[in-house]
């Protein structure tokens, strides 16, 4: 390697040339997967639990809306179809459904719903199916068994909840059947979901030059006095370079189908540094031997889809919004399942936030035609980043769209919440002022907003809101659930129990209506709005 080429590879991320000393050394030339900074990664969210996206620490939302849930719903449900042709099919034996570092539960709930409405009205009704949530953060775990909207589908038996390790565990332990998914047991495929999830792995880099390979070792050191006081994330404080040094024995992974992967790129890239996002591989090995090699994976996430777009390519930049990511190389996920006789399909089109994949392992003679189609059909036409896309096109134009216009997007989002409160304020003012206003339309995607929607007590109550839009409309006993909901999710205020009041007040229910009129004057005496409905009450009752 040139002195030119070693200067360049000792860099800090900024790619401003350092000296190996700058700053306290904490940890010094290490394999990027084996770094400390995993260890502040976890402990960051076993801490946070579900806060991190509560907060908006983590970004959640282009991985968990219903447009991307029903494009993974009809993908499946296309898996299902090849998987009924199936000569060696076991009616009896239940497919798994399995969600990797699920976090919130959002996309889970979400996917759910849509997929029922598919399988449920079918001729593959009769397929049993589990899905299984999981997450190594334990607070995790204990949000989903008690968030009152996934409690119906526990008790049905549709859904089971695990912690699980990505980085080593070898059986699931299912938390709310008490059943234990060990090797010799399965019978049936896997189908498992990995979104937002290899990015926040331990990964492993390397570099490509002159027909050698290197790996790129990491340094982290303290910055002391230059820590930025304004930097809330785990690399607060922390600065890091990377070091190469060359491979001289090939057999660097324990798994051959790995090292034939670094192989290709040694003899394949120039100049070029990739990455190996060695947990989720090895995570798919466990996995795909507890399912008997019969896999298929869906993954959503910033990534590389082939070799052109890794040229010239660097060493990570650790991006930083609170926890560590890093960009997937979907492409090493492509050669590992080629290695074991699988396949995958990637999105011919270049995408700029998010690339889905879909990779398939099976041990049956069907070349799951219907799956490949489903996909092709539904997530390469417009995938989840083309809606993205198209949604941030639109929004900016939404004051100058008829309502029409806008309930017709709001339908080809899947009725996304979120975007529905984005419109919110404009619907609301156009509701006295238009002529023929399209209430009914309003009410219809109200409530197909909300039967997509995963409250989890972030910023925007919509609960509140929609209960608004609907006692405006004369739609009393339908606003009672938003606003019970809110008051669930979001807790005791005067503005909610005082609307609350009000739906009672016109559905001539005045007893509860004075209750929930006092219980707002409880927490604020001075509500004005309360008092006056009280006193109405109280006259009527007095009459």
């Amino acid at each position: 390697m040139s002195e030119k080429n070693k200067k360049y590879h000792i860099t800090k991320i900024s790619n401003a040339k350092v000296n190996e000393s700058s700053g306290t050394i904490l940890e010094a030339e290490k394999r990027l997967s084996e770094s400390m900074i995993w260890k502040l990664q976890s402990d960051f969210f076993a801490n946070q639990g579900p806060e991190a996206w509560i907060k908006g620490i983590v970004p959640q939302y282009i991985t968990t809306n219903p447009y991307i849930a029903n494009q993974y719903a009809k993908t499946v449900f296309g898996y299902l179809r090849d998987y009924a042709a199936r000569e060696d099919m076991d009616k009896n034996a239940v497919i798994y459904i399995m969600e990797l570092a699920a976090g919130v539960g959002r996309f889970t709930y979400t996917f759910l719903k849509r997929f029922l409405q598919l399988i449920e009205n079918s001729s593959l009704k009769n397929i049993k199916f589990k899905y299984l949530v999981t997450d190594f953060a334990e607070r995790n775990i204990e949000y989903w068994q008690n968030h009152s909207f996934l409690k119906p589908y526990f008790e049905s038996g549709i859904l089971d909840c695990a912690t699980f390790d990505i980085s080593k565990d070898e059986e699931i332990k299912l938390r709310y059947s008490g059943e234990v998914l060990s090797s010799g047991k399965m019978k049936n495929p896997l189908i498992l979901f990995a979104n937002y999830t290899f990015d926040s792995l331990p990964q492993d880099t390397f570099y490509v030059n002159e027909g050698e390979i290197f790996e790129g070792l990491i340094s982290i050191t303290s910055q002391g006095e230059n820590n930025d006081p304004n930097d809330k994330s785990i690399l607060a404080g922390l600065d890091y370079y990377y070091t190469d040094k060359k491979i001289e024995d090939m057999n660097y992974y324990e798994d051959k189908i790995l090292n034939d992967v670094l192989k290709h790129y040694k003899k394949s890239l120039e100049d070029t540094a990739f990455y190996m996002p060695i947990i989720g591989l090895r995570c798919i090995t466990r996995l795909r031997k507890l399912f008997n090699d019969d896999v298929i994976l869906i993954s959503a996430d910033k990534g590389y889809k082939n070799e052109e777009v890794m040229n010239k390519n660097y060493h990570p930049y650790l991006s930083k919004h609170g926890c560590v990511s890093m960009t997937v190389n979907f492409h090493a996920l492509e050669l590992y399942f080629k290695g074991l006789g699988g396949k995958a399909i990637h999105s011919i089109y270049d995408h700029e936030s998010i690339n889905v994949s879909l990779f398939m392992l099976s041990q049956s003679n069907h070349d799951l035609i219907e799956t490949s189609m489903a996909y092709n059909e539904v997530i390469e036409t417009i995938g989840p980043d083309d809606f993205y896309n198209m949604k941030k096109a639109i929004m900016p134009l939404s004051s100058s769209l008829t309502t029409k216009e806008l309930l017709t997007f709001l339908r080809f989002t899947i009725w996304d919440s979120r975007t529905l409160l984005e419109l919110y304020n404009i619907l609301l003012e156009r509701i006295p002022s238009e002529e023929d206003f399209p209430k009914d339309e309003l009410i219809t995607a109200i409530n197909k907003a909300w039967e997509y929607y995963f409250p989890i007590g972030e910023e925007g109550d919509l609960g509140y809101y929609f209960g608004s839009i609907l006692g405006y409309l004369g739609q009393d006993e339908d606003a009672l659930r938003f606003f019970e909901s809110s008051l669930e999710f979001y807790g005791e205020c005067p503005e909610t129990n005082y609307e609350i009041a009000l739906c009672y007040y016109n559905l001539q229910q005045v007893d509860k209506a004075l209750e929930y009129a006092e219980k707002a004057l409880n927490i604020d005496p001075d509500f004005e709005e309360g008092l006056n409905l009280k006193n109405m009450i109280i006259e009527i009752l007095t009459d």
